[in-house]
């Protein structure tokens, strides 16, 4: 398979993700979440605050109990109002789909390295 076919089919592979449902929806509940500034406020607040404490847990450290009653609090806000909590679960199934075809792409590395390490 040459280099432009592979380029080809990465091409071929993002086209397929736009059709996905899971993309879709992804796209339909962040157009009702971005029409509300304090939704994506909120929102925004999540995913810093997320990524600061997966960064923490990364680190081996533990987050504050300040941090975490606030991370608490952000997440009851967003489960409480049906747009958020509709856009945090289209969130995460597209992310489950990502993370399935990462594992999937990634296959031929992993393969190359277990069999590197089999001699």
């Amino acid at each position: 398979m040459s280099e432009e076919n592979v380029y080809d089919k990465a091409h071929e592979l993002a086209r397929t993700i736009r059709s996905s449902e899971e993309w879709k929806a992804l796209a339909k509940t962040w157009e009702d979440v971005d029409k509300n500034p304090e939704h994506r406020r909120y929102i925004e607040q999540f995913r810093e605050l997320s990524m600061e404490l997966q960064a923490l847990q990364m680190q081996g450290k533990d987050p504050s109990q300040e941090k975490g009653e606030e991370w608490n609090r952000l997440l009851q806000k967003i489960q409480s109002d049906s747009t958020l909590s509709k856009y945090l679960e289209s969130e995460r199934r597209f992310g489950q789909l990502m993370a399935d075809i990462n594992r999937i792409v990634s296959g031929p590395v992993e393969e190359l390295y277990k069999n590197s390490r089999g001699k």
